[in-house]
């Protein structure tokens, strides 16, 4: 005589284990939505190539807030007879080949065009005429231009995590540490690139009452700036701004602090987008209790 022995019916399984390949209606919408933005991207991409048009990445904050660093700038090939003082122009010269300057256009004569930073104290050295402008920008668009830097290492985190994880089988486990590795790219990239947080110190001069340093934010972030045994300036990203020292180390030094300077509501969003990570994993290990009906 055999004997059946009667398990119960109650346990737990992951959600997407009880959804099987469903495809939730959201997702569909949301997978659309992507489909669709990209297709326009690549459209204007297209179109702006094609016209002639040339981009790139602000490195150095000589623009002040008109271009900070990290801006992108999306150049359209120009008419020199067309551009007028006050006009911005990217170009390049015989004296620096390779290196393409976006400053304003501060006078124009007969011999061509002058431009000069619009922080920088002096006027640059060369004339530019019709050869050495590249265009004027069509859209100056700040910050993206940081994305575009980091794509490298962006790219390779992500391509060097995804393939180390490919060898865990369990979904769960695989998808956090896919998740958690690439919060870990993101920020070796924050850490080498430093788009966040970033104070250049562009002239010193000393007086009988110490010394007065004339500096530019060039991060993302507004930040206070502090100078030890000084004044304090509140800058953001782009804006110039000036302390005075009164104390100054052994060797004749002065120290500058600079700290991230958020309102409550900055405070908020940024804690929460470094949740993020944190709140797809938890979203990724849902498990819901099934019981026999």
């Amino acid at each position: 005589m055999s004997q059946t022995t009667a398990i119960p019916l109650s346990g737990t399984l992951d959600r997407p284990f009880l959804r099987g390949r469903a495809v939730s209606r959201s997702e569909t919408v949301l997978a659309w939505s992507v489909a669709a933005i990209a297709a326009v991207l690549l459209a204007a991409a297209v179109l702006f190539l094609s016209a002639g048009g040339r981009w790139f990445v602000v490195e150095t904050p000589s623009m002040g807030e008109a271009a900070p660093v990290g801006t992108l700038v999306l150049d359209l090939p120009v008419d020199v007879a067309t551009l007028r003082v006050g006009d911005i122009v990217s170009f390049e010269t015989d004296a620096n080949p390779g290196v393409v300057y976006t400053h304003r256009i501060i006078a124009i004569d007969a011999e061509g065009l002058h431009t000069r930073g619009d922080i920088n104290g002096a006027t640059d050295p060369w004339t530019l005429t019709q050869h050495e402008v590249i265009g004027t920008p069509a859209l100056l668009v700040p910050h993206l231009g940081w994305l575009f830097r980091a794509a490298p290492i962006l790219l390779g985190g992500t391509l060097l995590i995804w393939t180390l994880t490919s060898a865990f089988t369990d979904r769960v486990t695989r998808t956090c540490l896919r998740i958690a590795g690439g919060a870990l790219t993101t920020a070796y990239a924050a850490f080498v690139l430093k788009p966040f947080v970033n104070v250049t110190t562009i002239t010193n001069t000393s007086s009988p009452h110490g010394v007065e340093a004339t500096i530019v934010s060039s991060g993302i972030f507004p930040v206070r700036v502090d100078a030890h045994g000084g004044t304090t300036v509140h800058l953001v990203d782009g804006e110039v701004g000036r302390v005075v020292v009164h104390e100054l180390t052994e060797n004749g030094h002065y120290q500058l602090t600079s700290n991230i300077d958020l309102d409550p509501v900055g405070w908020a969003a940024l804690i929460a987008v470094c949740l993020v990570p944190l709140v797809l994993c938890l979203a990724v290990g849902r498990v819901e209790p099934v019981r026999a009906s």
